[in-house]
């Protein structure tokens, strides 16, 4: 296990009409600060790879279809895999220093809403890349595919 890294199992409420789940709220423990909120989408054959933050405590939730997240300990020793979807809703939250990326499993594209605790800065982002096929990263499957 990657220190501070975890998953939240959210509780979904179905009836007749549909279902709900909540995704943060302020009077959770694992809850610190809200910074902003967003969506990004990945297409089918494509990585968002290699990138960490300082200050930046990341929050995944996979909102439609199913991503391969996968986390590198900053020291690069360690990974962790984790496969996210919209059938089973789950939070995972990524602390600073944690070495990350995805990659869409879904037939099409997938949807993976982000509530970090900082806002994005445009003029000195809190985000540092690592190239896919940097030799120090211990994760080869995506040595060779294509993102950034």
């Amino acid at each position: 296990m990657i220190k501070g890294v975890f998953v939240k199992e959210l509780t979904v409420h179905k009836d007749e009409r549909g279902a709900l789940f909540e995704i943060m709220r302020s009077d959770w423990p694992e809850f610190k600060k809200f910074g902003q909120t967003y969506i990004t989408v990945c297409k089918q054959g494509w990585v968002k790879g290699w990138h960490y933050h300082k200050i930046q405590t990341d929050r995944f939730c996979v909102v439609k279809g199913k991503a391969r997240i996968v986390l590198v300990d900053p020291d690069k020793k360690e990974f962790m895999e984790f496969e996210l979807s919209d059938k089973k809703p789950s939070l995972l939250f990524i602390p600073p220093g944690v070495i990350h990326g995805f990659e869409c499993m879904s037939e099409n594209e997938c949807w993976i809403m982000n509530i970090p605790t900082e806002l994005y800065k445009y003029d000195k982002p809190d985000e540092h890349r690592i190239k896919l096929d940097d030799p120090s990263m211990p994760y080869d499957p995506w040595k060779k595919s294509k993102g950034w």
